[in-house]
């Protein structure tokens, strides 16, 4: 397997897909206008005719085509005729620490065909009966094997193997480092120390990396680690000195500092109010 495999191999398995809504509509009348949301929105179309309007672009939607729009993205999906429309939506978060968009690893189209539309209609049916099914483990665990499923469905559509992000060697690069700071957010790691393994200006690096993932380097590993925070307080019993510890800090004046900046309120703080929230989940179930 390539590094550059590796590399994406380590960040999908790293994230963490969230679906936020979905359903199946059908309708003569579809007029929505500058809809920005904060997720993906995507949309399966299944039977009719819409278009689609992005800044100014302007697509015709034909069945069997997907739309994928990204989080933040003002765009137009309306119908110019009265036929009956059958389309599948859903909208969702694909992202690693709530940090870092994994789609935008890809270089993905706003509108494309499905290779194999019966085989995704039939898979988000089955996530759609399965999401009517609580509390039994195995049903909660095949729907989010449906969930990827779906994912990986849209993603091999969308994806040419020569349009693969990390397609070329400064891409891969980039990649490399993102790869470094998602495995341990808890080691040392300087703007200087990425540019001169790249052999590259750091303001450059910095504003390619952003480019790319959203972020500056320095900015997801802070974010990493105060993700990884949350986690630990939450779930774990290390005291909140171990923790600063574990996430690389040198005590815990910059550890509190920090997540303060992030969070809005202290580690301790923080512990006290999820565990008030899980013990009261407890007592009700």
């Amino acid at each position: 397997m390539s590094e550059d495999v590796m590399d994406l191999d380590l960040l999908l398995q790293n994230a963490v897909l969230n679906i936020i809504q979905f359903d199946i509509h059908t309708r003569r009348e579809m007029k929505t206008f500058n809809r920005v949301r904060p997720c993906y929105v995507m949309s399966y179309h299944k039977k009719g005719i819409a278009k689609l309007r992005i800044g100014d672009e302007l697509f015709s939607i034909e069945p069997g085509t997907v739309i994928l729009i990204p989080p933040n993205v003002a765009h137009d999906h309306f119908k110019e005729n009265p036929d009956e429309s059958v389309f599948l939506w859903s909208h969702f978060t694909f992202e690693i620490g709530g940090v870092i968009d994994v789609l935008k690893l890809f270089q993905i189209p706003y509108t494309f065909k499905l290779k194999d539309s019966e085989e995704f209609e039939r898979v988000f049916l089955q996530y759609n009966e399965l999401k009517k099914q609580t509390g039994f483990l195995p049903t909660t665990i095949l729907r989010k094997a449906k969930a990827l499923e779906l994912i990986y469905l849209v993603l091999e559509s969308a994806i040419h193997m020569d349009q693969q992000a990390g397609s070329n060697i400064q891409s891969r690069s980039f990649m490399e480092i993102l790869a470094k700071i998602i495995q341990h957010p808890e080691q040392e790691f300087s703007l200087s120390q990425f540019a001169k393994e790249l052999n590259m200006h750091p303001t450059y690096v910095s504003n390619r990396f952003k480019e790319l993932y959203g972020r500056s380097p320095i900015q997801v590993q802070r974010e990493m680690k105060i993700h990884k925070a949350k986690t630990l307080l939450t779930t774990s019993q290390l005291s909140i000195t171990e923790i600063a510890q574990s996430l690389g800090f040198s005590g815990i004046p910059n550890f509190t500092r920090l997540f303060k900046t992030y969070v809005g309120t202290s580690p301790s703080h923080y512990r006290e109010l999820n565990r008030k929230k899980i013990d009261g989940y407890v007592t009700k179930t």
